[in-house]
């Protein structure tokens, strides 16, 4: 599991905008108890989806026009899974497959696991990318979360055996999004991916809190047959057109510079760039934190406004004493933490046996 995004959380800068009335409000209704689902497996109550339908309803509220939009795809959906679904079964929807058809099959092939995962990504997409910023533009709008929900089914589909539609939606997918991503290969979660022109293999492994920017090929050799794609661990940055050729490791927190071509093991925290592709440097030991977590490094990524406010203000850095609004935020992050590890808690049920299928 993503232990970055779980310990620090999406928190929406609507949240610490609030009065201490409304605020409290929130989190009452996220400690109600909930209702819970016929297997039992995790609580109704979602923090990212009742984070999302708030800004839903902001934006409803400063874009009356929008509303039908909101309403269809966010407001009137009875689950995160339910109004991503929605909105990537009418984006790919062909003659063969209608958009109704594509929605009930990813309904049926999304496990509570996979539920987890969607989650993460959406975090990492909002809370990584400026262009993105809120949980709302990433469900709606961003490419990269849709592509990883089509290749999270498709996964399913290959683990069930049903090999010609996981293919299918691959070349659907790939239609699309740009992006070519094999069924059978295994990616982690807290990814963020920019769609355009990614090129994932087979046996490619990615771990959790990865970014791929525009352009990343993790690919062979074309001299092997069998496992013969790159292995990539946690809280990897590979940069646009960075290309990973080859059965070999990509070590932990490390940074792959764009049109930079690997073809050598890299080991973690390597900062590596070139034609054949050589390391240039480390990152710091402390960018892994002590749970193993990458901890965020504004030389790897542009972090958005919106964080930066949630860390902090520049009139509070230099007081010895919190604020209120960084108590709230903290109490914020912490209290979601506990939400979604109580929600994600096991899912060990849920695993094919052998252990964790996507990941490092």
């Amino acid at each position: 599991m993503s232990l970055a995004l779980t310990s620090k959380p999406y928190v929406s800068s609507l949240l610490h905008e609030m009065d201490e009335e409304s605020l409290s409000a929130f989190i009452e209704a996220l400690d109600m108890e909930s209702v819970p689902l016929v297997d039992g497996s995790r609580p109704a109550v979602d923090p990212l989806w009742e984070q999302l339908k708030l800004e839903a309803r902001a934006a409803l509220e400063d874009e009356p026009q929008a509303g039908p939009q909101l309403y269809s795809l966010i407001l009137s959906q009875r689950s995160l899974l339910s109004s991503l679904s929605t909105i990537v079964a009418n984006e790919i929807e062909t003659e063969l497959m209608p958009a109704t058809s594509i929605k009930n099959l990813f309904l049926e092939q999304l496990t509570p696991a996979d539920h987890r995962s969607i989650c993460l990504d959406i975090m990492a997409a909002a809370m990584r990318s400026p262009s993105v910023g809120t949980a709302l533009n990433a469900v709606l709008h961003d490419r990269g979360v849709h592509a990883l929900v089509c290749y999270r089914v498709g996964h399913r589909l290959w683990l069930a055996g049903r090999k010609g539609l996981a293919y299918y939606m691959q070349s659907t997918v790939s239609s699309k999004y740009s992006s070519d991503i094999h069924p059978a290969c295994r990616l982690g979660d807290g990814i963020f991916l920019r769609s355009q022109g990614v090129v994932i293999g087979e046996t490619a492994v990615v771990g959790d809190d990865t970014s791929i920017s525009q352009g990343v090929t993790l690919g062979g050799t074309g001299k092997e047959a069998g496992d013969r794609h790159p292995k990539v661990g946690n809280a990897v940055i590979l940069h646009d057109s960075a290309t990973v050729l080859g059965n070999i490791p990509v070590g932990d927190g490390a940074v792959i510079t764009a049109k930079s071509i690997v073809t050598k093991p890299v080991p973690p925290l390597a900062r590596v760039s070139g034609v054949p592709a050589k390391i240039r440097s480390y990152r710091e030991e402390g960018a892994l934190g002590g749970s193993g977590s990458l901890l965020p490094d504004e030389n790897a990524h542009d972090m958005p406004v919106e964080f930066e406010e949630i860390t902090g203000s520049e009139s509070s850095k230099g007081s010895g004493d919190q604020s209120f609004d960084e108590k709230a935020v903290e109490q914020l992050e912490k209290h979601l933490s506990f939400k979604y590890m109580q929600q994600w808690g096991d899912i060990s049920q849920f695993q094919p046996e052998g252990g964790k299928e996507s990941g490092f």
